[in-house]
């Protein structure tokens, strides 16, 4: 697996593990409907970690 495939799955699951860390102590925005606001953050997430890989890898191709 290369680093960057790495990188991006840990980006996901951290944000993961704090969501839910967030949930048990009753954080603000999970006060209202938690699964709105949790499934919102997380495509927001993934879409900056396939955007961010995607740059990343473009420069290094350039960069050859």
């Amino acid at each position: 697996m290369s680093e960057m495939n790495r990188n991006a799955i840990c980006i996901i699951v951290g944000f993961i593990v704090l969501w839910y860390a967030g949930a048990m102590f009753n954080f603000i925005p999970f006060v209202g409907d938690a699964a709105e606001v949790g499934y919102t953050g997380l495509l927001v997430v993934i879409a900056m970690v396939a955007c961010t890989c995607w740059i990343i890898e473009t420069i290094n191709k350039k960069e050859k």
